[in-house]
């Protein structure tokens, strides 16, 4: 069994007109609603064997606030610069080349790429909300086998407006 965790970062600065958009932070709703989610996935998941987010700041905050929620050590925490905004494709490529020995991971990006990766994996048919977890288990021994058609489970964590 493989599990994966698709997060959509946090609600982030919309007002940046002094930063880049990878430089946008979260705002504190954001870092709450982060923070209620990482507790509700923690109830039901173990830590993943590997965090992997985006470089922007607004996804890597989340993926320090998921990692110290689930207790994952916050120095593993990978960044992968195809997560920013480069499409699903970049997304699947890199669950391709992850090491099979790890059973859980959690990928922390943005729209419309996560979203995208869910819908492919037939588990959305809207658009993750900020701050939202898809967790989807796979029957497959190999991240390079995972699709649509060994989806065996799928959980949705979304703040509910």
């Amino acid at each position: 069994m493989k599990t994966l965790h698709i997060v959509r970062h946090g609600k982030a600065l919309q007002d940046y007109q002094a930063l880049q958009d990878y430089d946008r932070p979260l705002i504190e709703k954001g870092i709450v609603n982060n923070i209620f989610i990482a507790k509700q996935l923690r109830e039901v998941h173990a830590s993943p064997g590997l965090i992997i987010s985006s470089f922007a700041a607004r996804a890597l905050h989340t993926a320090h606030i998921f990692a110290q929620v689930m207790k994952y050590p916050h120095e593993r925490v990978q960044v992968n610069a195809n997560l920013y905004l480069e499409g699903d494709e970049e997304i699947f490529n890199i669950l391709e080349r992850l090491p099979d020995e790890l059973e859980t991971v959690m990928i922390v990006g943005h729209n419309p790429d996560v979203t995208s990766m869910a819908i492919a994996y037939g588990c959305v048919t809207v658009s993750i909300p900020t701050s939202g977890v898809v967790s989807i288990c796979f029957k497959a021994d190999r991240w390079n086998e995972i699709n649509k058609s060994n989806v065996v489970q799928t959980q949705k964590f979304f703040i509910e407006k």
